[in-house]
């Protein structure tokens, strides 16, 4: 069989200890056809430096501050998308250890199939290996979106190839046909939530996502900004708002709407009750921002329903 280009991304920012230790997994990789491209965010902990002087092997991009994961990891796809020859992109979290034949498993789902975008593998927790991270993911009929599988134990109860809705940019195979038919991440988003924006994207142009469990990836669940910062908060509150304006039907929209403002009422209660200012600071500037980018949001939705493929119809049998 012919081994076709795979481009490996990793975007390092500030995890010099991290990247490495997914660059030595790495090298383990079976496959024999790949490059590994790490993109540098800005990064002050001397990470720059390292590659340079312990990977020379690898191609290394320096962005000179820090774009977010969106823009970050587009910087790279372009470059690899100009190229041309380059038939898969692979991107990985630099919090991700790889099993040797992960990207065996990943690119024969994709060769054996066309009419499939994007492919990931199952990702199990680096520091609880019996516990799934992501098979997938999902969106409800409420417009939230989630990890599919999430810490379930791993009881081989996902043994075949699957299909989801969508994959996790964490870990995860993209047909560079099916980008460059999509486009790529929104930058708007900065991190968080630009992977279901773009899965969506993906479902509403015709395109399938599978999970590949004999693949395997291990993770650690939040290591960039760990799950108490209120910057991440703003994000996630921010972004939910926008991949579901951007690409849902009106009906779960409203929904979405009628959902974040009960949701919403509960949580500002939770953290007034517990002193928590930060959070609730983060979480209003998220609605606000979301509110005020309204009109952009909404231009981006037309651009993407005039070009969708998929009938509201099949699209809502999606969601769970």
């Amino acid at each position: 069989m012919d081994c076709p280009n795979v481009s490996i991304i990793i975007l390092n920012w500030n995890g010099k200890e991290n990247t490495v230790n997914c660059l030595e997994a790495l090298k383990l990789t079976t496959y024999s056809n790949y490059e590994i491209i790490v993109v540098d965010n800005g990064s002050t902990d001397g990470s720059v430096k390292y590659f340079k002087d312990h990977y020379p092997e690898i191609k290394l991009i320096e962005n000179g501050s820090n774009l977010g994961f969106a823009e970050g990891n587009n910087v790279a796809i372009r470059e690899v998308l100009k190229r041309g020859e380059i038939k898969y992109i692979a991107l990985l979290n630099n919090d991700t250890i790889v099993e040797p034949d992960w990207l065996e498993y990943l690119v024969n789902a994709l060769e054996s199939d066309e009419s499939v975008g994007s492919c990931q593998p199952k990702i199990l927790l680096l520091n609880n290996p019996d516990t799934i991270d992501a098979i997938g993911i999902s969106v409800n009929r409420c417009g939230a979106a989630y990890q599919e599988g999430r810490n379930e134990k791993d009881l081989g109860q996902y043994s075949k190839i699957t299909e989801v809705f969508g994959v996790c940019a964490g870990a995860a195979l993209y047909r560079t046909k099916m980008l460059n038919h999509t486009g790529l991440f929104d930058k708007d988003f900065f991190a968080y939530y630009e992977d279901v924006d773009l899965a969506t994207r993906a479902r509403l142009f015709g395109w399938k996502s599978v999970c590949v469990p004999r693949a395997v990836i291990y993770h650690i669940h939040s290591a960039t900004l760990g799950n108490d910062s209120p910057f991440k908060k703003y994000l996630l509150e921010r972004n939910s708002y926008y991949y579901v304006i951007k690409n849902l039907p009106p009906k779960v929209i409203m929904l979405f709407l009628i959902s974040k403002a009960h949701s919403g009422f509960f949580t500002l209660l939770y953290l007034a009750r517990t002193r928590n200012f930060k959070m609730i600071k983060s979480l209003v500037k998220g609605n606000l921002d979301a509110i005020g980018n309204l009109p952009l949001m909404i231009s981006k939705r037309t651009d993407i329903q005039a070009k969708k493929l998929m009938s509201k119809e099949n699209f809502k049998m999606w969601l769970k």
